[in-house]
């Protein structure tokens, strides 16, 4: 008779664990199936969103080089106090974007008085060496940009540098 009771007992605790088994299996199923579904959606108007977002970035900085502008040539006194030095030089500046976008145009006038101010103000010492020419052009665009209100310089490019 124990025997009887134990080997009834055995199925009922077989079925209630397999039951339990399958009812986890399917709970775990339905949370992954759910999870997966949310990361889809989710995940993919977020993808959408940054192609987008990327497409816009591209066409406004495309690594393409912007269109170069070119200024007419300065002539002007250095600020050498022993002797009367002279620069000439011929300036072209690269832009970030087409220049319809840019306010560029209306600008060239301030730009030039800022970089005469700027170039005149230097000595001949310093413009001789390619670390000085380097530093000038980063200032040059500095001074560019904070008179530009739409667009910016991307490089500064010198075709004619002469000291006398």
């Amino acid at each position: 008779m124990a025997d009887e009771e134990a080997s009834d007992a055995a199925p009922a605790a077989g079925g209630s664990s397999k039951k339990m088994m399958m009812l986890g299996l399917v709970g775990v199923l339905l949370l992954g199936g759910g999870g997966g579904a949310a990361w889809f959606f989710m995940g993919g108007e977020k993808e959408e969103g940054e192609k987008h977002a990327k497409a816009e970035h591209e066409e406004e900085h495309s690594e393409e080089p912007g269109p170069v502008m070119e200024l007419e040539p300065f002539l002007l006194n250095l600020a050498d106090r022993d002797e009367l030095r002279f620069l000439k030089v011929s300036i072209k500046l690269e832009l970030d974007r087409p220049e319809e976008k840019t306010d560029y145009t209306n600008k060239v006038p301030a730009i030039r008085d800022v970089l005469l101010v700027l170039l005149s103000s230097k000595e001949s010492q310093i413009l001789r060496t390619t670390n000085g020419k380097r530093r000038i052009r980063e200032e040059i665009m500095t001074r560019v940009n904070g008179v530009m209100n739409k667009g910016k310089v991307a490089n500064v490019f010198f075709t004619d540098f002469i000291i006398q």
